[in-house]
């Protein structure tokens, strides 16, 4: 396979996942904007802060299956090998539902604890009991949609996504349209159940070996797998607890409301940006996995995301400098302005991110599993205290600022562990791109702090043409190779 071949396929894969990426953001919208009406900052805090507690736990409960096991199932497929990849999944399948009770057992225990952090009193723990269900719905949901993309089943996934996003926004707009504060955690578990029934009927194709395997044989073949996710938990974990330690201090010592603003410029920043990486990265993972023992193909892979990651990323990036104010009033209301702050650097973090995202891989596909959690670790670590000390001096603008900070030191890092240990090195196409991207976001970020937002910025709307215009030519240049 040449440098041609990658780009194309790059763009096959990510315009068939843009397309279910984009009703997903369109009915996130949708459902963000109904929640800021009937919610305001504080029902988005609550929502912020509790979502984060799930996600901690289903961090710790989870052991990582879901994300290790999309390699080696990669690898089974590449080889063909149906009986031993049947026999793969009825494993991982057994092992998930059981980190799924676990999860259940965990919130029951911590239940009282939960309900006083979000409530401040004991008056929903029984709603917070009955988030167990929660993590057996998304254990299952989960192993199921990894098992989607290490088999590559990419016109699935686009599916299962689309009819997913459509379904959650329904039940997430009754929910808060007619019960306010009340629906948030009815509407976490009912969507986290249609979640579950879709992935099932999206998988039922997907051959598992019928014979029964015992418990004996179940944990001890899966036992390799959970010690690989058990290091990937490691570092979700840490970046779930590095979260709530920035939530728990905005909710403690500030309001609710600056958590709900928090909460929002995450949503933007990770949500609906990230999208653009979560769409990549259903393709490129698990083919980056095929190319491990092939040096030229892995780092033209490599390069080619990194350079197709930039040349998206950055033009959305200019649109949001563009368009912010707007963008926030519509989706949700006057009292979220203020999230403008973030979004004055943090939008240039994201660009840093797109660089960093795709070396990140490496060492993980490699098998590296500790230099794999340092990297992590490390970005999560500088983002908390980062984050608490510049809101500490700088107020919200503080939050995007140390973004950014986390992306550039845990770019250099990640770089230098690729470079040092992989000997893996950017093009110089590759370079160009990223000092043209980095040019351009960085004039953006400069302009905004100096004349701030408002309503035809004609330096920024000249920084978007250019950097709609220098992509369009770059993406056509490279699919006509």
């Amino acid at each position: 396979m040449n440098q041609k071949s990658f780009h194309k396929v790059i763009f096959k894969n990510t315009r068939l996942f843009g397309a279910s990426q984009i009703v997903t953001m369109m009915a996130r919208l949708f459902s963000n904007k109904i929640a800021a009406i009937f919610l305001g900052p504080t029902g988005i805090g609550i929502i912020g802060l509790l979502g984060n507690i799930l996600g901690l736990i289903y961090s710790i409960t989870n052991l990582g299956i879901a994300s290790s096991s999309v390699r080696e199932i990669a690898l089974e497929d590449q080889e063909s090998n149906k009986l031993k990849s049947g026999r793969t999944l009825q494993i991982v399948y057994k092992w998930t539902f059981a980190t799924g009770i676990l999860g259940l057992v965990a919130i029951v225990v911590f239940s009282k604890q939960i309900t006083q952090i979000i409530f401040d009193d004991y008056s929903k723990q029984w709603w917070i009991i009955a988030l167990g269900a929660y993590f057996i719905f998304t254990s299952v949901a989960n192993i199921r949609l990894a098992v989607l993309q290490a088999k590559k089943s990419i016109n699935l996934i686009v599916k299962y996504n689309i009819v997913n996003a459509i379904l959650s926004s329904v039940i997430t707009v009754v929910g808060y349209y007619y019960f306010g504060l009340e629906a948030i955690i009815p509407v976490i578990i009912t969507t986290a159940l249609f979640a579950l029934l879709l992935s099932l009927y999206f998988t039922r194709h997907v051959e598992v070996l019928r014979k029964p395997i015992s418990i004996k044989h179940v944990f001890k073949e899966g036992l390799p797998l959970v010690k690989l996710g058990l290091l990937l938990s490691v570092s979700a974990i840490f970046g779930q607890l590095c979260f709530y330690i920035i939530r728990w201090y905005l909710k403690t010592y500030y309001s609710f409301e600056v958590l709900g603003v928090y909460q929002v410029s995450n949503t933007i920043l990770v949500g609906y940006l990230g999208m653009v990486f979560a769409t990549m990265s259903n393709d490129f993972y698990p083919r980056l996995c095929n190319y491990e023992n092939n040096k030229t193909y892995f780092d033209d892979l490599i390069n080619d995301q990194t350079e197709f990651a930039l040349l998206i990323v950055v033009p959305a990036v200019m649109l949001l400098y563009l368009v912010a104010p707007f963008l926030i009033g519509l989706l949700y209301t006057a009292e979220f302005l203020s999230v403008l702050s973030i979004l004055k650097v943090g939008l240039f973090g994201i660009i840093l991110k797109a660089i960093v995202w795709p070396i990140g891989f490496i060492s993980l596909i490699k098998g590296h599993k500790r230099l794999f959690l340092t990297q992590n670790l490390l970005g999560d670590a500088v983002n908390v205290v980062a984050s608490l000390v510049l809101f500490y001096y700088l107020g919200l603008l503080g939050l995007g600022i140390a973004m950014v900070i986390m992306f550039l030191v845990s770019g250099v890092y990640n770089y230098y562990v690729a470079r040092v240990y992989y000997n893996f090195k950017f093009r110089k196409k590759t370079l160009r791109i990223i000092i043209i991207s980095i040019l351009l976001s960085l004039g953006a970020m400069l302009a905004i702090l100096w004349t701030d937002f408002k309503n035809f910025n004609y330096l920024i709307i000249i920084l978007f043409i250019i950097s709609v215009s220098y992509s369009f030519i770059s993406l056509k240049k490279s699919l006509l190779q």
